[in-house]
């Protein structure tokens, strides 16, 4: 990977290695891109091509035309869209001002938006043509007048002429006294300014903005980079959301580190997916487990030449290391990475080595990435816990987020008094310093004293036949505070019968962990950001067996 135009040289680390870490923006990482590379291949899209010298230039305009409407240093854009060159133009215009893109969720609807244009201070907002069968533009006339005036909103479709420069027509005109500013404007943007604004997956409660510094993004993208060994011949198809912390450093922020060429999709659609991949070339893929686990289901892939696969990084929530191995198997990448991380850690914590074996992949969450600090807290006994010992997760480091915007008391309590990150996850570290992820401290069960971790019981599950997808969650109980209900979703066609399913966990787990219920679905529901919407499920399980399942007592099915 080229680097030697970016570093500056840090301290000796206090176990020997050297720290290098990059005193940049993202601004200044992308002009170096450009002189490196000024011709090759930076984003495609729709066939249509962009060089990194077309992606600086059409930026740099951009931010102009940004300067004339009155967005300067520490002004908040709102950005909404689906992929598109238009969202990544924009992005870059806006950091090379200084201004802060306030990055948004494709799939809000009315209420969510007006809550988060107000709580995020939105000043100005570019959005998109829409997601799915919503238009963005009707949308927008649905919201009470809030503080961006008419004039302040900035549709960033495709403009007439099929080109990906929106609403821009003022390029032509565009002065050296203006770009003279701009560079001035641009020298002015500090690597620990904050760069974005992105959002927690929140299910129920109102997403918290999370903001996060050019030096985090900068630093965490290099990481992760360096690690997965990728060059400018590698291709990557861009199939996770820009509005995700992962979409923004393992993609974008990556390309302008190594100069891969980026092919992005509108949305994440497995068949278009395989598409780009065998149009293309693609030699590296990112997502997250429902991503390539709905790609590994989906029986057209077979129609598609996708051997060039090479690596990947899978990452959002935990998958089990049977699915994992289904995964590989299938499209046999040699290097696809596990991770772990959140949108508060930029957002990588840990990642497997480049040489790890599948067996090492499948079982953990890889190291930690160098220059941070990683524990596994005992929160009982209040102090760090020994190897082996399952404890919340918690980490310290440049990677760590500026903090919540305009939330100082959930900040707080987001950090101990000794200043580490509580993720809020349960794992261990063994005695090679893998990580071991465990479940969430909020998804516990506790039943009749005894805490039991789902993950463990839906590992058990997934290793029975025609099992599509599982989660274990826990349901209110009079007595043992809590009982544990298995949704399940079979393979297609397929019909799991609940009492041999029962008998099947008996035999390979302790009794107090077999759960009382057994659901069939025809689907989990999912939030935007592929996770289980644990709440919705949780209320739909909490219906169901108040209405069907009490006669019974462990058995119902339920269609959506």
């Amino acid at each position: 990977m080229y680097l030697g135009f970016w570093v500056s040289l840090f301290s000796i680390m206090k176990k020997g290695e050297l720290r290098i870490m990059l005193n940049k923006t993202i601004c200044e990482c992308l002009k170096e891109r450009m002189k490196h590379s000024p011709n090759e291949l930076a984003l495609e899209y729709e066939n249509i091509m962009f060089s990194w010298k077309e992606l600086d230039s059409i930026s740099d305009n951009a931010a102009i035309v940004f300067m004339r409407m009155g967005i300067t240093k520490g002004s908040h854009v709102g950005l909404w869209s689906c992929n598109s060159p238009n969202l990544v133009i924009d992005f870059l215009a806006l950091v090379k001002l200084g201004a802060i893109p306030i990055i948004m969720n494709t799939c809000y609807k009315e209420i969510e938006l007006s809550r988060i244009l107000e709580y995020a201070d939105v000043e100005f907002l570019c959005y998109g043509e829409g997601h799915k069968d919503m238009k963005y533009v009707d949308l927008l006339e649905k919201i009470p007048l809030w503080h961006p005036k008419k004039e302040h909103c900035i549709a960033i479709d495709k403009s007439k002429e099929g080109k990906w420069y929106g609403f821009r027509e003022e390029y032509d005109d565009i002065t050296p006294s203006e770009l003279e500013k701009l560079n001035i404007q641009m020298k002015r943007v500090q690597p620990e300014d904050t760069a974005a604004i992105l959002f927690t997956s929140g299910t129920s409660k109102m997403p918290k903005g999370v903001m996060l510094s050019h030096y985090s993004l900068v630093n965490n993208s290099n990481a992760i980079t360096s690690n997965m060994h990728w060059t400018n011949k590698d291709k990557m198809c861009v199939a996770v959301p820009m509005y995700h912390c992962f979409g923004i450093t393992a993609s974008l922020l990556a390309a302008v580190h190594c100069g891969c060429a980026l092919h992005m999709l509108k949305q994440c659609k497995t068949a278009e997916i395989f598409h780009k991949i065998e149009e293309y070339h693609c030699t590296i893929l990112n997502g997250v487990p429902t991503m390539f686990l709905a790609m590994m289901y989906n029986e057209k892939r077979k129609q598609f030449n996708l051997h060039s696969l090479q690596s990947g990084i899978i990452a959002g929530s935990k998958i089990s290391p049977s699915e994992y191995l289904k995964i590989c198997e299938t499209f046999q990448m040699a290097h696809l990475q596990t991770s772990y991380g959140q949108t508060e850690t930029s957002p990588c914590i840990t990642i497997s080595d480049f040489e790890d074996s599948i067996e090492i992949k499948a079982d953990t969450s890889g190291k930690k990435i160098n220059n941070i600090q990683l524990r596994i807290f005992d929160n009982n006994a209040k102090q760090e816990a020994e190897c082996g010992v399952i404890g919340e997760i918690q980490t310290k480091g440049y990677h760590v987020m500026q903090g919540y915007y305009k939330k100082q008391e959930e900040t707080k309590d987001t950090f101990t008094k000794d200043g580490w990150l509580k993720t809020g996850d349960l794992g261990y570290l063994d005695n090679k310093g893998y990580l071991h992820i465990t479940g969430r401290i909020a998804e516990m069960i506790i039943r009749g004293g005894e805490n039991i971790s789902p993950a463990e019981i839906e590992e058990c599950i997934k290793n029975y036949p025609d099992i599509k997808a599982v989660k274990v969650i826990g349901i209110k109980a009079d007595v043992l505070q809590e009982e544990i209900a298995a949704c399940i979703v079979p393979m297609d066609g397929k019909v799991i019968n609940g009492e041999r399913l029962k008998e099947y966990i008996k035999e390979k787990i302790a009794y107090y962990k077999v759960p009382k219920y057994i659901l069939m679905f025809d689907n989990l529901p999912y939030t935007s950001n592929g996770k289980i919407a644990l709440n919705e499920l949780k209320q739909i399980v909490t219906d169901q067996l108040s209405t069907s399942c009490e006669a019974k007592g462990f058995e119902t099915t339920k269609e959506r």
